[in-house]
């Protein structure tokens, strides 16, 4: 009876060491709760660059240092912790990440949008920074906050890490190399823009600036300082160049190199942009134009003919001793004198003609009245 009451409590122990454990806790929560307590943080997992840390707690130290311009993600994973049997679900969840203070004092945040979760589940994001290249070289906190709402009233959760940015001790990056515009034909004057910064913890004096392009006869060359406070304007240099390319350069593609360098000439970065160079339409246009004209032209001339006057035949007298040779001359016609019609002898006659007749007629009305009047 004995040996059974021991097995019993025996038996029963395991079950409250194995058995009962796995019942009632379903997934861990790495993070801190808030208010709530049921939505947990279970899983962070972050990616620096190329290289990842895997399963951090609450308070770690993100293993992988980051550099200025890193891209860096947070994976996130959240669990609704109440069971299926209490069947609660937990609305308008957000997780939030900020990193505190990295960008001239201020924070870089991300946010994901609302979402819900059904009890005992869970739900993974990932949320990703650009760093800045502006950045001091320091130790940053990276606080994650997740919340969100159940008929159980408001559940949230917190996480924090630390994030290291290290710098290279000598290190320039270009900010910008554009052209403007990429591409020319009629137009050829061409405008090159350009921007270095010092990423670096080191200054950088006597750091030299080459732009160039032979085929393009693109050749310039400028020499300044930089200093190692990320955000005093003098740890950048940009400046625009304007060149202008000739007439006589075929077409097609050119690069035009930008070559930074600095670390009293030991070391070098350099970046490239193409200018594609184009035959000018409106030129082609007018030479094909002006083209035809010229053919139009020719075609239109017109011929000039010469008109040679026939030749007189004289005839031939045969000729003697004694004899004398006679030329006869062509005849020519009388030329016939043409006169006006006001100036010929017709019309002076019948114009006095008519002159007597209106006499006449008039001397004719005056008898005709005298005698009425008798």
């Amino acid at each position: 009876m004995v040996k059974i009451k021991a097995l019993s409590i025996i038996i029963g122990l395991i079950f409250a060491m194995f058995l009962a454990p796995t019942a009632l806790a379903q997934e861990q929560n790495v993070g801190v709760c808030v208010t709530g307590c049921d939505l947990f943080i279970t899983d962070v997992d972050i990616k620096v660059g190329s290289k990842s840390d895997k399963n951090l707690n609450n308070g770690d130290s993100i293993s992988d240092e980051a550099a200025p311009g890193d891209t860096i993600e947070f994976s996130v994973k959240v669990y609704n912790n109440f069971t299926d049997a209490q069947d609660v679900e937990i609305e308008d969840i957000t997780i939030k990440v900020t990193i505190e203070g990295i960008d001239d004092d201020d924070d870089l945040e991300e946010e994901t949008k609302e979402f819900d979760l059904k009890a005992d589940k869970d739900k993974k994001v990932t949320l990703t920074f650009e760093l800045p290249l502006e950045v001091d070289e320091d130790t940053f906190d990276v606080l994650i906050e997740v919340e969100g709402d159940s008929d159980n009233g408001s559940q949230e959760v917190k996480m924090n890490l630390d994030l290291e940015v290290q710098k290279e001790d000598d290190e320039v990056r270009f900010l910008r190399n554009t052209l403007s515009p990429s591409e020319v034909q009629c137009s050829r004057i061409v405008q090159f823009s350009t921007g270095v910064i010092n990423t670096g913890s080191n200054e950088q004096d006597d750091t030299m600036l080459e732009i160039s392009s032979p085929n393009l006869g693109v050749s310039f060359k400028e020499t300044f300082d930089l200093s190692d406070d990320a955000f005093d304007d003098d740890s950048k240099f940009s400046k625009a160049f304007t060149f202008t390319v000739a007439n006589n350069v075929p077409t097609g593609v050119y690069p035009v190199m930008s070559k930074v360098t600095f670390d009293d000439g030991k070391e070098s970065e350099t970046e490239t942009a193409d200018l594609a160079v184009r035959a000018c339409e409106a030129a082609a246009t007018e030479t094909k134009e002006e083209s035809k004209e010229e053919a139009k032209k020719e075609e239109t001339k017109e011929e000039v003919i010469v008109v040679q006057p026939p030749q007189v035949t004289q005839p031939t007298v045969p000729t003697g001793a004694g004899t004398a040779q006679i030329v006869t001359q062509p005849t020519l016609m009388p030329v016939v004198e043409q006169k006006s019609l006001f100036e010929s002898t017709g019309f002076l006659t019948a114009l006095v003609a008519g002159e007597i007749l209106l006499v006449l007629v008039a001397i004719l009305i005056v008898v005709a009245v005298v005698r009425k009047r008798s």
